[in-house]
């Protein structure tokens, strides 16, 4: 596909959730179930006018209204003119560079920036635990079990993953998809309890800026409350660490203490909030950045 204006697009579709395509050889994710593009890359300064009015317009033709650029501290002053809010930045995302976290709203009702007393309350909670224990102290319970998860787990993990979200920025409800992560770079955790699958996370890995988000956090209402996710994640750490992996950051939503919770206690850094940023549990929801470096 050619757009005017010089803009080739190479487009590869992943089921409905995502595509990737390119303006001025720059890569851009659009992720319509968030409504949200991602650009990790900037082109040349005589470039960047065009550059951004070709997003924008790409943007709004796939019904987008949030567009997010990760740049370089250096980059910070090119982006400013354009972007309408700095949300955060993850420490050494490129390759041990800082990456700083700037966004672009094409509706103003998705701008809003009040916190609600809910996300206030949780992040005083999340304040007060951060650090409690280094992750050898994580253990669990009698009755449960920790492996990697395997390719003829994915039915299994697509009902965790249904029953536990109303939406989610990615179709984890579906076997399939689960496979292909499996095969791109994903590594995924699971405990199970009397055989079932009880709670998974997962690491995908960037390998590009040696870096990995922890993403995919779920567990059955039933089996909370027990540091299930606390002991994956601190067996995830040293296996990331082992493949070179320099920062792991991870996005939690800012209503629910419970992933805030598990990251703070591993040490991660609070490094921001994106406003309205993925479609999970039925809606837009504000995510907190959390990042550590490995």
């Amino acid at each position: 596909m050619i757009y005017k204006g010089g803009v080739s697009s190479p487009m590869t579709i992943l089921k409905d959730h995502s595509f990737t395509t390119s303006v001025f050889s720059i890569p851009i994710l659009f992720e319509p179930i968030s409504r949200r593009l991602k650009i990790y890359s900037l082109p040349e300064n005589h470039l960047i006018d065009r550059f951004i009015e070709v997003v924008k317009k790409l943007a709004i033709e796939k019904k987008c209204d949030k567009v997010i650029f990760y740049v370089t501290l250096s980059q910070q002053p090119i982006i400013n003119a354009y972007a309408d809010r700095y949300e955060g930045m993850i420490e050494a995302f490129f390759n041990g560079e800082d990456a700083h976290i700037f966004a672009l709203f094409l509706d103003t009702d998705r701008d809003q920036t009040s916190l609600t007393q809910l996300e206030k309350n949780v992040f005083r909670l999340v304040h007060r635990k951060k650090g409690q224990g280094p992750s050898h102290r994580f253990q669990l319970p009698p009755g449960y079990f920790m492996r990697w998860g395997r390719k003829d787990d994915v039915y299994q993990m697509a009902t965790l993953y249904e029953t536990v979200f109303a939406s989610y920025p990615t179709p984890m409800n579906e076997p399939d998809f689960i496979t292909k992560m499996m095969d791109d770079d994903v590594y995924f955790l699971v405990v199970e309890h009397k055989r079932k699958i009880v709670s998974a996370c997962s690491a995908d890995l960037m390998k590009k800026f040696s870096a990995a988000e922890l993403s995919d956090c779920a567990t059955y209402r039933e089996h909370r409350s027990k540091q299930l996710l606390s002991y994956q994640v601190a067996h995830l750490i040293p296996r990331l660490k082992k493949i070179g992996v320099k920062t792991l950051f991870s996005y939690s939503r800012s209503i629910s203490a419970g992933m805030n919770l598990v990251n703070a206690k591993h040490g991660f850094h609070f490094g921001g909030r994106m406003i309205k940023n993925s479609n999970i549990c039925g809606r837009l929801e504000n995510m907190n950045i959390w990042y550590k470096a490995l």
